[in-house]
């Protein structure tokens, strides 16, 4: 499965990490505390989902914003910075655009 993943690398308070990662996960704040002291991934979704790349966006601005560094991995292996992020969110807008204009070019044409 394709992923893109959010991981922990330093902070102040392990309190308000896992507060604000809270805001994006359904998971328990002791899952978070453990994934977070072991350096494992404390957000993770679907490559290919348009909504979970722009979650991990979100998270990321706002753990950055609050001092914590963090660090996005594609395929859970290659770091890519924030840039990155925002050139594939981009490349999902245009793909949608592209496709809702070839769909309403095929409807127009059945309708004709």
């Amino acid at each position: 499965m394709n992923t893109i993943a959010l991981k922990v690398i330093s902070f102040n308070s392990i309190a308000k990490v896992i507060s604000i990662i809270r805001n994006y996960t359904p998971i328990s704040m002791g899952e978070i505390r453990t994934a977070i002291e072991n350096g494992s991934y404390v957000l993770e979704y679907d490559f290919f989902s348009h909504w979970g790349v722009r979650e991990l966006r979100r998270c990321y601005d706002e753990l950055t914003k609050a001092g914590i560094t963090c660090e996005i991995y594609d395929n859970r292996d290659r770091m890519i910075n924030r840039d990155d992020l925002c050139n594939i969110i981009r490349s999902y807008r245009i793909t949608e655009k592209e496709v809702r204009a070839e769909m309403e070019a095929e409807s127009s044409d059945e309708a004709e």
